[in-house]
C-alpha cells in the first residue's frame, strides 16, 4: 500500500513554508536497491492547484514500474508573485531538493533508497510546462512527460479571448481581492464545481476573467519576458527525452503548439514522442479509467519515463 510523507522543501524569506508530498511503498521487497525518482507538478494556470491533485492511480503505477518515490510539490501561486518568481523558481527548487536532500531523508525516515542521478519530471497543463523548465538544471531530468502543457507563449492564442462557458463573472472589485493574498499562497482549490467554473472565490473569478479576455498571461508575467517561462526557449540537442500527450479538441492550449514542440525536438535529434487523443479537450484524462484512450496515453507516458531512467 502506498504511503506518503510531507516535507518542507523551501522556506522563502517572509513567506510561507512550501511543502512537497512524497509517495513511496513501505513494503517494497527491493527497498534496499536505490531507485529512480519521479517529480510531479500540478496544473492550474500558475494560479490555482496544490500538491494533492496528483492522481493516486498514477502514483501507484509509477511505484509499480520501479520508481522509489513520487514527489508532488506545492509552489507559490500567481498573481501576487510572477509566474517566473513563484511557480517556475519553486519548481526548480523542488527538483533540486529532490536530488540533493530527499534521498538521505527518505532513507533515514522510512528505509527507502533513492538514486538521485535517475530522476524524471512530469505534469499536467501548467505543471507540464514546469516539468519541462527544469531541463535547465545542472543535472536535468532523464525524461519528461508533458500532458497538454503550455509552450510558445508568444503565440497569439495565449493573448486572445478564450471561449468560456456561459457563466456570469463577478465584478472587478470582487475579483481583485486576489491581490490581498500576500504572501502568495502555496495552494488553492481548482475553480471548478459540479456545474462548471466556480466563481465563488476571488481567485477563481480572477482567473476566468483574464482567460476570457485574453489577458491572463500578461497578468501572471507582467514584465512581458515570456522566454523565462517558456520551455521552448530551452530546446537544444541535449534536451531530455520528452513524451507529449494532448487532446485534439483542447480549447485552452492549442494542440498545434505541442505538435510544433514535438517536431522541433525531433529535428534537434531529441527522443520525442507525441500522442494525440482525438476529440479530447483540456484535462483529457480526468476521471478516466484503464481501457480509455486518454488514461492509457498517460500510462504510456509514465512507461516512457521508466524506460529512460
Amino acid at each position: 500500500m502506498t504511503e506518503r510523507k510531507v516535507y518542507v522543501y523551501k522556506q522563502p524569506t517572509g513567506g510561507n513554508p512550501i511543502e512537497a508530498a512524497v509517495f513511496y511503498n513501505p513494503r517494497d521487497p527491493d527497498a534496499d536497491k536505490p531507485k529512480p525518482i519521479a517529480v510531479y507538478y500540478h496544473g492550474g494556470n500558475f494560479v490555482v492547484g496544490h500538491k494533492d491533485l496528483i492522481q493516486p492511480a498514477y502514483v501507484d503505477k509509477l511505484l509499480e514500474l520501479g520508481f522509489g518515490a513520487v514527489v508532488s510539490p506545492d509552489y507559490r501561486l500567481s498573481p501576487t508573485i510572477s509566474a517566473f518568481e513563484g511557480p517556475v523558481t519553486d519548481a526548480r527548487d523542488a527538483y533540486a531538493w529532490s536530488q540533493a536532500e530527499l534521498p538521505a531523508k527518505l532513507a533515514q525516515d522510512v528505509g527507502v533508497k533513492l538514486d538521485a542521478d535517475r530522476i524524471a519530471t512530469w505534469g499536467h497543463s501548467a505543471g507540464g510546462t514546469l516539468a519541462m523548465l527544469v531541463a535547465s538544471a545542472p543535472k536535468p531530468p532523464r525524461a519528461i512527460l508533458n500532458l497538454f502543457g503550455m509552450l510558445y507563449f508568444q503565440d497569439e492564442s495565449y493573448h486572445s479571448p478564450l471561449k468560456m462557458p456561459p457563466v456570469k463573472i463577478p465584478d472587478a472589485e470582487f475579483r481583485d481581492q486576489v491581490y490581498k493574498d500576500v504572501p502568495p499562497p502555496t495552494s488553492a482549490p481548482p475553480p471548478f464545481g459540479p456545474k462548471g467554473p466556480d466563481m465563488s472565490t476571488a481567485r477563481g473569478a480572477w482567473l476566468f476573467s483574464h482567460m476570457a479576455d485574453g489577458t491572463f498571461l500578461k497578468n501572471v508575467q507582467p514584465d512581458g519576458d515570456y522566454n523565462k517561462i517558456d520551455p521552448a526557449s530551452l530546446f537544444v540537442s541535449s534536451f531530455p527525452p520528452t513524451f507529449f500527450g494532448h487532446g485534439s479538441a483542447d480549447m485552452a492550449v492549442n494542440v498545434k503548439l505541442t505538435e510544433k514542440a514535438h517536431q522541433a525536438l525531433q529535428e534537434l535529434g531529441v527522443d520525442s514522442k507525441l500522442e494525440i487523443v482525438e476529440g479530447a479537450g483540456h484535462g483529457f484524462d480526468m476521471g478516466k479509467k484503464p481501457g480509455d484512450k486518454a488514461y492509457d496515453t498517460v500510462i504510456e507516458g509514465l512507461q516512457f519515463l521508466r524506460d529512460h531512467v
